[in-house]
């Protein structure tokens, strides 16, 4: 059983440290978090003692590894410092609120010989891990462009913190989804040029952008196009995303619960597309981290990979402010 010291217990943090508990793999030995509510439902739940202050933690507490789960701009400090104390890490995303902070942690993890991994639950849906595994096994050839949409219609932009951000939807979403364009690509992207802007709604206020579009492009060559909306009326595809994957022999749409395949050889013979509603696989986010700290093998998400994932998010950002074609940063 790894012993795992989580900081940050509520919002994301109390899913997160919840999902642990229940695959069985981790015993949650101490919590951290400002909120005495948050730290009494950890407290009902595991039994663990809690605390207001990280330092007091690591002092009191022994454990294998650490959950962060804090707002970004904690997540660098609190990593370096779980290095320094023998912990290996699994963060919440986006890894850092700045590349350089992303860049220091895994050299940090590098250093200290600990695993590092930012928990992208993405990646093991089953329809994502089916696309790509269709990709990889050649389903479609060879990749030349992939088309992705994000679109919900949500109210979150509207209070909060999140209505100040002016990049809300590369700041706050697009990590997801330039991680799973990255995951079905597989080759490093080389120009990100992007726009976003908060929609012409009467009476919208807010500073947050609330739609975005970014092109894409990759080593291939390969052309991703994105387009994002927080505000969608018609038909919104949900938080699980939809993309279409085109191959010189063929195409793929990954869907929230299928994925359907068409090569050309077979829609010029009248064949019907393949659909496949996939099972979870076998190994999820949590049990990956497991085999990682037993393995100290780098997981599927590991900072290496993801820094490459931040690089796009910041591009973007760039991108958008200065109107130009940006290079993403790499390590």
């Amino acid at each position: 059983m790894i012993r795992l010291l989580c900081v940050g217990l509520g919002g994301m943090g109390h899913h997160d440290w919840n999902a642990a508990v229940d695959c069985g793999g981790f015993e949650a030995v101490g919590g951290v978090d400002i909120s005495a509510e948050a730290r009494a439902t950890f407290t009902e739940k595991t039994g663990a003692p809690t605390f207001t202050d990280w330092t007091d933690a690591i002092a009191h507490v022994e454990a294998d590894a650490a959950l962060i789960s804090t707002p970004d701009r904690f997540h660098a400090p609190l990593a370096l410092n779980a290095f320094d104390a023998g912990l290996d890490v699994i963060c919440e995303k986006p890894m850092a609120e700045n590349f350089a902070d992303a860049r220091r942690m895994h050299h940090a993890a590098l250093e200290h010989g600990k695993m590092l991994m930012i928990h992208h639950q993405l990646r093991w849906h089953p329809t994502w891990f089916e696309a790509r595994r269709q990709v990889s096994a050649g389903a479609i050839g060879t990749v030349r462009r992939v088309d992705f949409h994000f679109s919900v219609h949500s109210d979150v932009c509207l209070r909060g913190y999140r209505s100040e951000l002016p990049h809300l939807v590369f700041q706050d979403l697009s990590i997801h989804h330039f991680d799973l364009i990255r995951y079905l690509v597989g080759s490093p992207c080389v120009s990100v040029y992007a726009r976003d802007w908060v929609g012409d709604e009467p009476g919208l206020t807010i500073k947050a952008a609330t739609d975005a579009v970014a092109i894409l492009e990759f080593a291939g060559p390969v052309t991703a196009s994105y387009t994002a909306t927080v505000r969608e009326l018609i038909d919104p595809v949900g938080y699980t995303c939809q993309a279409r994957v085109h191959g010189t022999e063929g195409e793929i749409l990954v869907g929230s619960d299928q994925v359907t395949v068409q090569t050309r050889a077979a829609h010029a013979a009248g064949t019907e597309a393949v659909v496949i509603a996939p099972d979870a696989p076998e190994v999820s986010t949590w049990a990956a981290f497991a085999q990682a700290i037993e393995s100290r093998e780098p997981t599927l998400t590991h900072s290496a990979d993801n820094l490459q994932s931040l690089a796009l998010m910041f591009a973007a950002m760039k991108s958008s402010e200065t109107g130009q074609i940006v290079e993403p940063e790499t390590l």
